[in-house]
């Protein structure tokens, strides 16, 4: 470097640098992110060194591959879904939401009734399994609502740890060949 300030070969290796890490930062980040990204490429100055640096920019405006989808983008892709009929964006009316939030309420109590009666019958006090039933009872009798939440709770987490269980389609299709 010269001792008057910086070599105009040192500005040029910084703002190629700036370029390539906003190039490398597009490449990642949400479309608007993206937009603000290309505006902020666009108004920089035009790069002296140009040969070393296109590569990154090239690279970061190229169409990209949506990723695969995680079991909870899967699972919320599936809810919204099934809860939204399809070819329309309405909101529910007042009283079809009060008639879901009393039938899931009605399902949630029903549900821990059945497993009341399906539970051991000579478990003595301290069986986990009576414990659970005795706790979901009590919360049934207490609060509904946070007893309906609980269990779609529950249910999100069972759902999760099934696809979770599932075997990669790449791992079957390696299990199958080695069969």
């Amino acid at each position: 470097m010269a001792p008057g300030g910086p070599s105009v070969t040192d500005a040029e290796a910084v703002r190629a640098h700036y370029r390539a890490a906003l190039a490398r930062r597009m490449q990642t980040a949400p479309e608007a992110v993206q937009r603000r990204l290309m505006a902020t490429l666009a108004s920089l100055p035009p790069a002296e060194a140009a040969a070393s640096e296109p590569a990154p920019v090239e690279r970061a405006l190229r169409p990209r591959s949506k990723p695969p989808l995680t079991p909870l983008a899967q699972l919320n892709q599936h809810i919204g879904q099934r809860t939204q009929p399809a070819g329309t964006a309405r909101p529910e009316l007042r009283s079809a939401q009060a008639f879901h939030d009393s039938w899931a309420r009605l399902c949630a109590e029903d549900e821990v009734a059945q497993a009341v009666q399906r539970g051991p019958e000579a478990a003595g006090p301290l069986n986990s399994h009576m414990l659970v039933l005795r706790t979901l009872s009590l919360l049934s009798e207490l609060s509904p609502d946070y007893l309906h939440r609980f269990m779609v709770h529950t249910d999100t987490l069972l759902w999760l740890d099934e696809a979770s269980a599932r075997p990669k389609p790449a791992a079957a299709a390696k299990a199958r060949k080695a069969r």
